[in-house]
């Protein structure tokens, strides 16, 4: 049951159009991959599920690892709900960031060596000796990480309505490119898509092995001269000058038409901060890399229009809305349809009209929710209906919002969402006692046409 309601929070991110940065760069379509709105806020949230899930079936209850950035974070946070403990093996607790995010029951710190190989090192023996997990970098871990991100890939297909032409991606030892090259490929494979998009690696200009083995326009990964590389506040986290799935990311590239290009500090600040003016999108700048690399590319004319998607590492929104199928509501199928009836009111339908439309929805339409931080507050109910041409394709049977989310703007981004996934090929009915309906309708585009009309005479 545990790992049933871990497995509904980590992935399944939100995908969300970025309509201030199309109108700033005069491109469309844009849309935000927000990695943010994992458990612990992070992407790294995937791969630390699937090693926790990893060990179990291993059946080992202790996972072993030199802690380095965001995935010590998310495996201490998501192994307490599978009874799970971590050895993190660190050079020295005080050069550990957020010290705080580890400081569980659960989780041992333990000072070893000088440097990052020696705790690897440590990790590694201190596993194999005591028969614990072995989650430190290498093969197994890699392939993981793959699979992380082709998951990712699949998601961002089941979101996108179109095409997708091209994605930008943070690049730091090319597990993210690869993973993204073995999702699609899958899809490709599996005639789901007509074709790859182009991946855009992006990474600091300061060292990274797969960016410079691109400029170069070499085939084979390159290993940097430790004097290649130069570490600063922001690119610390993104040198890398060996990268273990280099040369699958490489090949990546080549294959989708793709490119990788570095990004500097100034460009990073300038453009993150350019960004965050534009968009209500949380993110830490030094994972802005995608961002600033497309917002770079777009005003130099790199960037052709067509369906652009940018992953954010850990960007992030209060409300998050997406497509969900009946098996993952978060609540009881009866109490959705509760929720459902209290939220709209004096405009609400018979249990039985309402049920109908809501199952044609799950099954041949769209049921939208909104969730703020997972708590559900909106809902939308598109029905199929059986016509092609003669009448809108879908009809939005309900929409709704809890009652104190009112005034936020929710009501318009799950319309808005709406026209996005059915492409406009849609319509509603509105009372006519419902003036703030009708206001918010016609902003969003859609116009009185006629009448409708419901006979009540006598039936002979």
């Amino acid at each position: 049951m545990v790992e049933e309601i871990v497995r509904q929070h980590v992935g399944r991110t939100p995908l969300v159009r970025a309509h201030q940065l199309e109108k700033e760069l005069g491109i469309s379509k844009i849309y935000l991959k927000l990695e943010g709105n994992n458990p612990s806020g992070h992407r790294s949230d995937r791969l630390a599920y699937l090693i926790i899930r990893d060990a179990l079936t291993r059946n080992k209850k202790i996972i072993s690892m030199s802690a380095y950035g965001n995935l010590g974070y998310s495996l201490s946070d998501l192994s307490k709900y599978f009874d799970v403990q971590c050895k993190f093996f660190v050079p020295s607790k005080k050069r550990l960031k957020k010290l705080e995010l580890l400081d569980f029951d659960h989780v041992d710190i333990i000072e070893c060596g000088t440097s990052y190989a020696d705790c690897v090192q440590t990790s590694r023996e201190m596993a194999e000796k005591n028969g614990w997990y072995d989650a430190n970098p290498g093969f197994a871990n890699s392939v993981m990480n793959m699979y992380a991100f082709s998951y990712i890939a699949k998601e961002l297909h089941r979101q996108s309505s179109e095409q997708i032409d091209t994605v930008f991606c943070q690049v730091f030892n090319g597990s993210s490119i690869s993973g993204l090259h073995l999702g699609f490929k899958q899809l490709w494979v599996n005639e789901d898509t007509g074709a790859l998009p182009k991946l855009w690696a992006v990474g600091t200009t300061n060292g990274n092995a797969i960016i410079e083995s691109f400029k170069q326009n070499r085939r084979e990964i390159l290993k940097l001269d430790p004097k290649q590389i130069t570490k600063t506040k922001y690119s610390r986290h993104m040198v890398n000058g060996d990268c273990s799935n280099g040369q699958d990311a490489l090949n990546a590239l080549h294959d989708t038409y793709g490119k990788a290009v570095g990004v500097t500090d100034e460009e990073l600040i300038s453009q993150g901060k350019r960004f965050k003016k534009l968009e209500k999108i949380r993110f830490s700048l030094r994972n802005a890399y995608p961002i600033a690399a497309f917002i770079t590319a777009a005003e130099k004319g790199d960037i052709s229009p067509g369906n652009h998607i940018i992953i954010l590492d850990d960007g992030m929104m209060d409300l998050d809305i997406r497509v969900i199928d009946k098996d993952d509501l978060p609540v009881s199928y009866k109490e959705f349809l509760n929720k459902l009836d209290d939220w709209l009111v004096e405009f609400s339908d018979p249990r039985g009209e309402m049920k109908e439309a809501v199952e044609n929805a799950f099954q041949h339409g769209y049921v939208i929710c909104a969730f703020e931080r997972e708590t559900l507050v909106g809902i939308v109910i598109l029905s199929r209906t059986r016509f092609e041409t003669f009448f809108p394709k879908y009809h939005l049977s309900y929409i709704a919002t809890k009652k104190d989310v009112k005034g936020k703007g929710t009501a318009t981004q799950l319309l808005q969402k709406a026209i996005e996934i059915t492409q406009g090929d849609l319509s509603l009915h509105v009372e006519t006692t419902n003036p703030r309906a009708i206001r918010l309708y016609e902003k969003m585009g859609f116009r009185k046409e006629y009448f409708r009309m419901l006979y009540k005479g006598p039936v002979e």
